[in-house]
């Protein structure tokens, strides 16, 4: 999801655990509560935080978990503020320092732990450089030998595809998942989440 603030963007991606009915309630109570404290001007790990509490206190939804990165972008400097809740590390690409995953604070999923302190973290700018967001559905999806996509082909395939339109980045990538799952029925959904600001 994401929310548009003036000159910011607050985005998050997640990944519920399980499947069927409750995981459905999780993730739309997730969304929920993300786009209320987003409309709020809430920072990436006071949002992280908030929910956390509300699903340890909802017995709905206890015993489940949810694994979010969340994200504060300035759309005019490129200034990023994130906190990532046990989530696959994103992958910033371009720069002086390459292609690379982010090195960052995991935290825990929220929903897990009543009294984790979840770590916010910053990047200076993000202008020119694409920050790619996903879920292990990517990384994970399997071919016919059970063979897995991995992160090593997901970060080759974003350092040596020259696509300067983030839209053109997750068809692109969508593409190669499903060659390499050769007609092999998807067993986990599959989220991208593209970003870029140009100089």
């Amino acid at each position: 999801d994401c929310v548009v603030l003036g000159d910011h963007l607050c985005f998050c991606v997640g990944d519920v655990s399980g499947k069927g009915v409750p995981a459905s309630l999780v993730m739309a109570q997730t969304t929920r509560l993300f786009r209320s404290l987003a409309t709020q001007e809430k920072k990436p790990a006071q949002i992280a935080q908030t929910i956390n509490t509300e699903m340890m206190d909802d017995q709905v939804t206890h015993g489940m978990f949810v694994t979010m990165f969340i994200g504060l972008l300035n759309l005019q400097t490129g200034h990023l503020l994130f906190c990532n809740a046990g989530h696959n590390p994103p992958v910033l690409v371009g720069g002086a320092s390459g292609t690379n995953m982010l090195e960052i604070e995991s935290n825990a999923p929220v929903g897990l732990w009543p009294e984790h302190e979840f770590v916010e973290e910053e990047i200076e700018s993000i202008k020119g450089r694409t920050l790619f967001v996903y879920t292990d559905g990517l990384t994970e999806a399997e071919d016919a030998n059970l063979q897995q996509y991995g992160e090593e082909r997901m970060l080759d395939f974003l350092r040596h595809t020259k696509l300067t339109k983030s839209q053109s980045v997750i068809e692109a990538l969508l593409g190669e998942v499903e060659k390499h799952r050769h007609g092999v029925e998807a067993s986990d959904d599959l989220t991208m989440l593209c970003l870029r600001i140009d100089q």
